[in-house]
């Protein structure tokens, strides 16, 4: 564990470089999802945000934003692409649409993100937050000590509603450093590391057949 970020924001120096694009995007996603914007991919293998988004009947579009350029700023270059507002301060409910989930999500893994460095042994590494937009999103943790990655699928049925979700980051992060072998699927590499996939404790990883 280290008390210090692996590499520090510029304006946060106690959160790593992604956090405030990942708090962000999460407010546009959570604004944006009843006109049908879908942040599908955060890649974050490259050292450089890499940001798709996408709509109904609009071909996704990858942008290289600023990790530290602000909101307005983000917002003005998805809303380039198609339809995007901010969200407004109202928490989740429970009948809230899967892709509300996902923003949620977004912003829990960007305001906690000290559960990479502060408090595992293992040095561990988010490399891409990606989402079917209606039923789970998987983020991908990489385990640098054994040179492979772990896929932690987040189910978004009702994320964030009830408040007893705060926290999901450092349940993501140990799943994927602590889950036994035999609870582990193989998946499609990610940056060229052996990668498999895991649920949450006490949910079957299982596989989405409309997944694309």
């Amino acid at each position: 564990m280290s008390r210090r970020p692996v590499r520090p924001s510029r304006t946060l120096p106690a959160a790593e470089w992604w956090a405030p694009l990942l708090v962000d995007l999460g407010a546009v996603q959570r604004g944006s999802a009843e006109r049908g914007l879908c942040i599908r991919n955060v890649d974050l293998t490259s050292g450089r945000a890499q940001v798709t988004v996408q709509w109904p009947g609009i071909p996704a579009t990858t942008l290289l934003p600023d990790p530290e350029a602000g909101r307005d700023a983000l917002l003005q270059s998805i809303a380039a692409v198609g339809p995007a507002r901010l969200a407004d301060d109202e928490p989740a409910d429970s009948t809230s649409s899967p892709l509300v989930g996902h923003g949620w999500l977004l912003d829990e893994l960007g305001r906690r993100s000290d559960a990479w460095y502060a408090y595992l042994a293992e040095p561990v590494e988010l490399l891409r937050v990606e989402t079917d937009g209606r039923r789970t999103t998987d983020v991908a943790v990489g385990r640098t000590s054994r040179g492979d990655v772990v896929e932690v699928h987040v189910p978004l049925a009702g994320l964030g509603a009830d408040g007893m979700d705060v926290g999901l980051t450092y349940t993501i992060v140990e799943r994927a450093v602590t889950v036994a072998a035999h609870d582990l699927r193989p998946a499609d590499s990610v940056q060229g590391r052996p990668t498999f996939s895991t649920g949450l404790p006490g949910e079957d990883p299982g596989e989405d057949p409309d997944r694309t």
